[in-house]
């Protein structure tokens, strides 16, 4: 079993998940489950959610914490199949398939209370793909930036009035599309931190809405 170890991409972003971590936090890509391990902390419930379902059962056969759960998922696919209801006095979440919901009162229910993230965190694969099969660990896509607009593109929907993301991404990744992206989505966002190492400088960004 191969999963992402942390490594210095990892760690710059531990340092603001520790910062901005509280309430219901979502750790998109979660790898090792470095970045959920740590919000977990300050954070009443986080889930984590990975395309590799090795990434997924490395993380719930190491990760003991209570309070953190995890999901395989192609970024936000998981929330368009199922409703996930959290309850903030209980402090957990329950989960049902959208397609097995026979039940009128409780489906118009869901529906009008879609889940919604104080904090939303992202450490994608952000760079080119080099060889024919792309390493999802470590590749955004042909171009590098592929998953993270994807993930651009969507994450509003996810995110409380006041809630934020903060993602991380390198130079190797064209830094200009991914700017258009976060505007072009009624998104801005502030430069926490720019980091130079070996031939790369990495980017981290916060992000609101509008």
């Amino acid at each position: 079993m191969t999963v992402y170890e942390p490594q210095e991409d990892s760690f710059l972003l531990q340092k603001f998940v520790k910062k901005y971590s509280k309430g219901l936090v979502l750790d998109m890509g979660t790898g090792s489950g470095i970045q959920a391990q740590t919000a977990a902390e300050k954070a009443d419930l986080v889930l984590g959610l990975d395309i590799d379902k090795d990434a997924v059962k490395y993380c719930k056969k190491n990760i003991q914490e209570k309070n953190v759960h995890f999901f395989k998922s192609n970024l936000f696919q998981i929330f368009e199949e199922n409703f996930f209801f959290y309850d903030p006095v209980e402090k957990r979440i329950e989960v049902y398939d959208k397609k097995k919901i026979k039940d009128k009162e409780q489906l118009r229910v869901l529906v009008k209370k879609p889940i919604k993230f104080d904090l939303i965190i992202f450490n994608p694969p952000y760079l080119p793909q080099e060889l024919k099969e792309r390493d999802i660990a470590l590749e955004g896509g042909k171009k590098g930036y592929e998953v993270l607009e994807r993930f651009l593109n969507k994450v509003g929907d996810y995110l409380k009035p006041e809630g934020r993301a903060v993602i991380l991404f390198s130079s190797f990744t064209n830094r200009q599309r991914i700017n258009d992206c976060i505007h072009k989505n009624d998104l801005k966002y502030i430069e926490l931190e720019k980091k130079h190492i070996f031939f790369e400088d990495l980017y981290v960004y916060y992000i609101t809405k509008k």
